[in-house]
This record gives structure tokens, C-alpha cells and sequence, in this order.
């Protein structure tokens, strides 16, 4: 049987997974580099169904969305979550937007 792998998680991290359309990208990530965000993952182009309606990025379904993975601590997924729901507020229309958070164990 293999040894367990060590667990590396520094305390409290989190995973703070962003979801949100591909039209307010530039200013999503000006309000995550505020936020002095050691680094992320980004995923572009994902298809879904959510509060704003299907983006399957065809013609009957137009629009995709993208994803990004921060892993951080409480607070700072906290900030981050805060800067990303006032950047939303700032439009009349407000864009979809999803924030998950979820425990981690970095391997």
C-alpha cells in the first residue's frame, strides 16, 4: 500500500471559484488584482445554464462564461468576493456572476 500523501494546506485556505461572463473579463480581473492576489487558475469559454439563462456560445444560445480558481485564505476570498459584487452592482444590467467557496486540502 502507498504512503498517504502529505497534506501541504497552509491553515484556512479556501477555494473561492468565480463564474461569470466573458464580456466583463478585463474588469473582473482589475478587481481581483486590487485585491493583491498571489495567483489564480482560469478556465475561458465554459457553456452553462444559470440565473441569466443558457450560453452555449451558439446562435440560438449566445455567450459564454469563464472561471476562475483562486485559493486563499478567509479573509482574502472574502475581499476578493466583496470587490467582485460591487464590480457587478456597477452595471444597470447586472451581469451573472456566481462566487462558491469550499474547502481545500492542497496534495
Amino acid at each position: 500500500m502507498p504512503d498517504e500523501l502529505p497534506m501541504a494546506t497552509p491553515p484556512d485556505q479556501i477555494l473561492l471559484t468565480v463564474i461569470y461572463d466573458d464580456g466583463i473579463d478585463e474588469r473582473v480581473m482589475e478587481a481581483i488584482a486590487a485585491c493583491d492576489v498571489s495567483g489564480w487558475t482560469k478556465v475561458h469559454g465554459v457553456h452553462g445554464l444559470g440565473g441569466k439563462g443558457k450560453k452555449l456560445d451558439t446562435p440560438v444560445w449566445p455567450g459564454v462564461n469563464n472561471v476562475i480558481l483562486l485559493a486563499l485564505s478567509s479573509e482574502k476570498a472574502t475581499e476578493v468576493a466583496e470587490a467582485v459584487r460591487a464590480l457587478q452592482g456597477t452595471y444597470r444590467r447586472r451581469p451573472g456572476i456566481t462566487l462558491w467557496v469550499q474547502p481545500i486540502t492542497v496534495l
